[in-house]
């Protein structure tokens, strides 16, 4: 039986794997496994994330890392984990100096009309295996992530997808009540749908 539980800090590995795995050709991937490591470490220690994760026999299948306030919530993190990430920006600097400037770039994840105050929470990353789509999991991580979120007072959700050779993905959601809120540009030249949907008890 599938269990979803919030994720620890042993199992950081596992969530930094199955995102390897599930998003091997998105910008973060390329930035290598030290970055995701601390990103998501610093993540699931954050008090104002739901970070969840699917495990059946004692293997992780999946991952769900949201956070309850959109609004400057990176900046946050940094900001309380600055020597941590002070230290990884200058290993990108020397080592991938322009993927670093791309990192920075997108930090912010805005519309361009300026109509978007960013009062919602945010799905930042949900992945599970490759061998386990179709099983219900990423639905099962979601919603569960979504009765959380609604208990503790949040009313929306939202979350960003590719445009573009993303049906599966953008139906995904659709079929789970998310509409698009806005279409915007990521950095250099990436479109995205904003998705949000209204929380109601479940």
């Amino acid at each position: 039986m599938i269990k979803i539980r919030e994720i620890r800090q042993e199992n950081v590995d596992s969530v930094v794997k199955i995102h390897c795995e599930a998003f091997k050709d998105f910008f973060l991937t390329t930035l290598g496994t030290r970055f995701l490591s601390l990103y998501y470490s610093c993540f699931i220690r954050s008090d104002e994330t739901v970070s969840l994760c699917a495990e059946k026999d004692g293997e992780v299948l999946g991952f769900a890392a949201a956070t309850k306030t959109c609004r400057g919530f990176n900046g946050r993190l940094v900001k309380s984990n600055i020597v941590s990430f002070g230290l990884l920006a200058a290993w990108l600097c020397l080592s991938k100096p322009m993927s670093l400037v791309r990192l920075i770039k997108n930090l912010s994840k805005t519309s361009e009309t300026g109509e978007d105050n960013e009062d919602y929470a945010e799905l930042y990353s949900i992945g599970v295996l490759p061998c386990t789509q179709g099983m219900g999991i990423g639905k099962m991580l979601l919603s569960e992530t979504e009765r959380i979120m609604y208990r503790g007072g949040v009313k929306r959700l939202s979350l960003t997808t590719d445009k573009e050779n993303n049906e599966q993905a953008v139906n995904f959601y659709r079929s789970l009540g998310y509409d698009v809120m806005y279409e915007f540009k990521a950095y250099p030249d990436r479109w995205m749908y904003r998705l949000i949907k209204e929380l109601s008890p479940s």
